[in-house]
């Protein structure tokens, strides 16, 4: 019983507690957008939550949500689409290391909710689109990264591009 015990303690013992052992990280992400839609284009800003698998070094899987919103001007109108959405993105991330974090880039799909409403008319559509991304990640305290990105979405007649700023942690 006491040696069970003492395996079990240095077992314990030298295993890190990082996110390179467990895989996992949750993160928060928040930034500016260009949404587009019917030839138009307006800022707005995007915000989510996510989280991802480390499969090795290079590649993880990703999956979270996110929601943005802007008022993108009517062609031949003078009122404004006011369009909120929410994307549910699944994503396969490669990074490739440096130093102090690493450089990535990101493809895959997103389930999209989005709704228009202009002059009291509401229009809802829902699909699968594409998304991609770059940026770069900072590790300046093990466990805790900073991201920052650039992220394309594609919700049907409705497109993303979106500058954003996350922050991460190792779990």
């Amino acid at each position: 019983m006491k040696k069970m015990l003492l395996a079990a303690t240095l077992a314990l013992i030298c295993m890190p507690a990082s996110a390179e052992v467990l895989g996992l990280s949750v993160g928060a992400s928040a930034g500016a957008s260009s949404i587009e839609y019917d030839g138009n284009s307006e800022y707005g800003f995007e915000y989510g939550i996510n989280g991802a698998y480390q499969i090795n070094d290079i590649f993880s899987v990703s999956a979270g949500v996110v929601q943005g919103s802007a008022e993108v001007d009517a062609s031949g109108n003078t009122v404004k689409n006011d369009i909120d959405y929410t994307a549910f993105p699944l994503t396969l991330r490669g990074d490739l290391p440096l130093l102090i974090g690493s450089l990535y880039a990101k493809a895959g799909t997103n389930y999209y909710d989005v709704d228009r409403a202009l002059s009291g008319i509401n229009v809802n559509d829902t699909g699968w689109g594409i998304i991609g991304g770059a940026g770069v990640v900072l590790t300046l305290i093990p466990l805790v990264d900073f991201t920052l990105g650039y992220e394309y979405r594609d919700m049907g007649d409705v497109t993303s591009n979106a500058v954003i700023f996350g922050i991460g942690m190792g779990l």
